[in-house]
């Protein structure tokens, strides 16, 4: 892509994290990029940024969990500032706790901002991206898109759906000019375990787990050792924007990879069994 010649770019949850990362490095790549969060003042970290550097980085409040946010504030950034060629879909948060102390509004909660909010701006931006039969999708999934890990049974269900739906629109999408791509990072320096909410019941003395339920938490705070910088996550993306024939799936992380490896080719009761052992 030519510096003259920018591509629109609209960010999910750009106010911190991979959002916030990527929203800087494709700036400075030369794009026009549109950084969006549910609150504005959350942005202000970007403004600054954009203030400091001169980059061609917009801010605007969007809801998404809000339907009437999404089909009011697609067509106004639309008309301010021209098709939205590439959509990154980040913002999401993770619901911990086992299944069985999850409640349906709970979870219907977790899906409703990690895998209803994305398809609803896919659907939103589709439209000019099939009139141009051009455009491109990335779906900021993780590696628990592809493996259940214990007591994230809600976050794990919400980016297995994501997956599934972005695989699919992929296969219809592609002979249309619009290419889905998936990103499953594993560990990365963000706030997302600092907002990571708790589900209600998490602790309720009605569950059994006990002992177990305790090295779960233990075992993933020490794993936040291996948290990466999200500008890996951000360099990624901008491979995948200029790339003509980028693949599906892009795993980041070391203990990403060797996870999905794993899932792959160990047999299913081993590979449970070292789950169990490295999580709990």
């Amino acid at each position: 892509m030519s510096e003259n010649n920018p591509k629109n770019v609209l960010v999910t949850g750009a106010s911190s994290g991979i959002g916030k990362a990527c929203a800087i490095y494709l700036a400075k790549k030369g794009y026009s990029v549109i950084a969006t969060s549910r609150s504005l003042p959350k942005l202000s970290s970007v403004e600054k940024v954009v203030q400091d550097h001169g980059l061609d980085i917009k801010t605007a409040e969007l809801d998404i969990n809000s339907e009437n946010s999404i089909e009011d504030t697609i067509p106004y950034l639309v008309s301010e500032h021209g098709v939205i060629d590439v959509l990154i879909n980040n913002a999401g948060y993770g619901l911990w706790g086992p299944a069985d102390s999850i409640s349906i509004a709970e979870m219907e909660s977790q899906m409703k901002t990690n895998f209803f909010a994305p398809f609803r701006l896919m659907k939103a931006v589709l439209p000019d991206m099939l009139n141009n039969h051009s455009g491109t999708i990335i779906n900021i999934s993780s590696i628990l898109g592809r493996i259940g890990t214990p007591f994230n049974g809600a976050y794990v269900a919400s980016k297995f759906a994501m997956e599934g739906l972005s695989e699919s629109m992929r296969i219809e999408l592609w002979p249309l000019g619009i290419r889905v791509v998936l990103l499953e990072p594993g560990y990365i320096k963000t706030d997302f375990h600092k907002n990571q909410v708790t589900a209600s019941k998490a602790y309720s003395t009605n569950l059994r787990y006990g002992k177990i339920q305790y090295n779960g938490e233990t075992q993933n705070r020490a794993y936040f050792m291996l948290s990466q910088n999200p500008i890996k996550v951000a360099k990624k993306v901008h491979s995948i924007v200029r790339s003509n024939n980028p693949k599906f799936r892009y795993t980041i992380n070391k203990e990403a990879m060797i996870g999905a490896l794993c899932a792959r080719f160990i047999p299913e009761r081993i590979f449970q069994s070292i789950l169990s052992r490295t999580t709990m």
